[in-house]
């Protein structure tokens, strides 16, 4: 996993996704997250909602670029292993 990637194709990464979220903890660790829940957003307009992720314990990295390449690389990975 030792892909490095430019800051630019994070970013793009990032927006493309559906539903993620960037989070941090407490304790300076970040990870991206497509699992949880929320109330359904209002698309003509932000809103105020509440938002639950689920996050395993293995994809907390000790910073943003670490978290999204790690996002990155299991989508790449959950990809290939669907075209099998």
């Amino acid at each position: 996993m030792k892909k490095r990637q430019s800051d630019t194709k994070r970013l793009n990464w990032l927006k493309s996704q559906d539903g993620v979220g960037l989070i941090s903890d407490d304790a300076g660790r970040w990870a991206v997250s497509d699992g949880g829940m929320q109330n359904m957003p209002d698309f003509d307009s932000p809103i105020d909602i509440s938002t639950v992720f689920t996050v395993d314990k293995a994809d907390w990295r000790n910073s943003i670029r670490e978290a999204i390449d790690v996002a990155m690389a299991k989508e790449e990975t959950d990809s290939n292993d669907n075209q099998d």
